[in-house]
């Protein structure tokens, strides 16, 4: 099963990425251009690996748990969250790289691929589900989707406020889920291959000084 979704293959004008909330951000070229853009197609997954769902993000042996930048995520992701006005205000920050490996079975990562800081606000903002809250108040950030689009059955991941992480099983629809994420972030797919982007830790020292 290749599953489609909306709004894929979005054009921007030239030099420039539209967000959904219709801000206009300038882009910056990177000096290096690849030679041929990957469209980040969904489609059925030929390597077997992901035949079935995928819990939780990877842990490789004989490496350290976790990226360096995983770990300042983590940390840091309420922060950024409450200041998602300014890092939707400029591109090399809605372009930082968040490149968890959100999968879903028999598609794997296709659709899913090289997320960015924007990425995951603009679908927290769209995907109320995604935010998951206690008596009220916003507990955690989903940052990990992964699941089967078939059965619904699923393994996310989210950040709460204290910088832990948790497993979240989403009820179904979860079609809900995966598919506002991958719609996103198949909007961006050129232009995260064309402009420059902030590191994470360049990000947050950025708006630390603001």
């Amino acid at each position: 099963m290749i599953v489609e979704t909306e709004e894929k293959d979005v054009r921007h004008p030239e030099g420039k990425i539209v967000l959904k909330n219709g801000n206009i951000l300038d882009c910056f070229l990177k000096a290096d251009q690849p030679a041929v853009i990957n469209r980040d197609k969904v489609a059925l997954d030929t390597t077997g690996e992901f035949l079935q769902v995928k819990g939780g993000p990877k842990k490789k042996p004989g490496k350290p748990s976790l990226e360096p930048w995983e770990e300042l995520f983590y940390k840091e992701a309420f922060f950024l969250y409450e200041h998602r006005e300014q890092i939707l205000a400029d591109s090399r920050m809605f372009l930082t790289p968040l490149p968890f490996k959100n999968n879903l079975a028999y598609t794997g990562t296709s659709g899913l691929n090289n997320a960015t800081l924007g990425v995951y606000l603009e679908w927290w903002e769209e995907c109320e589900r995604a935010v998951i809250r206690k008596d009220g108040e916003i507990h955690s950030l989903t940052f990990y989707v992964a699941g089967s689009p078939l059965s619904g059955n699923n393994r996310c991941s989210a950040v709460t406020r204290k910088g832990t992480t948790e497993q979240i099983c989403f009820p179904s629809p979860f079609t809900e889920i995966w598919s506002s994420f991958m719609r996103i972030n198949q909007r961006y797919t050129e232009a995260k291959q064309i402009y420059l982007a902030y590191t994470l830790e360049e990000t947050i020292e950025k708006l630390r000084a603001l």
